[in-house]
């Protein structure tokens, strides 16, 4: 059973169907009546011969092209809809390896025995944050927060940030 979507209906590709299938079925008309009748001048039938003609390839060629334009789209629906697919199982992945990544920083964190307030600066100093920018999301000072990033490197025998990161992700690369 064909459906009618009157929004593919009145594609612009459609639009330009529409006139064609007239033109054809006026031109086969006037054609075949001119036969019926007997008309015999063979230039007018030939050139209605042609006309028609021309309008049947005419016709077909849009009528391919709307057929393939609708496989196209239904072809990149299924691909996009593989690449949503696709996207939510990495999401999903990332997200564990988010979690199994600060596990792992969080446990050597308590083994360098740092505070929980230290713990919160190695996380932030880790997520590229300055010193400014830790002390207003902790709502701390500036030289509080200093004193915790040099006690963290102290504790944990790293000379800075730089280090710092690179215990964690010198491996990852």
């Amino acid at each position: 059973m064909i459906k009618y979507n009157l929004k593919k209906l009145f594609t612009r590709k459609y639009l330009v169907l529409l006139p064609l299938a007239y033109f054809l079925l006026i031109n086969a008309l006037a054609f075949v009546q001119d036969i019926n009748e007997g008309y015999h001048d063979n230039l007018h039938l030939f050139n209605e011969g042609l006309i028609l003609l021309l309008t049947i390839v005419a016709t077909t060629i849009v009528w391919k092209e709307i057929k393939a334009g609708y496989r196209n789209e239904k072809s990149l629906k299924k691909s996009i809809q593989r690449l949503d697919l696709d996207n939510l199982n990495y999401s999903k992945q990332v997200k564990i390896l988010k979690h199994e990544l600060f596990q792992v920083v969080s446990a050597q964190l308590e083994d360098w025995l740092l505070s929980k307030s230290e713990q919160e600066v190695a996380i932030l100093l880790l997520k590229g944050l300055s010193l400014d920018e830790i002390s207003q999301i902790r709502k701390t000072k500036e030289k509080t927060t200093r004193q915790q990033a040099s006690a963290i490197y102290k504790k944990s025998n790293l000379k800075g940030r730089h280090e710092l990161s690179a215990f964690f992700f010198e491996d990852l690369l």
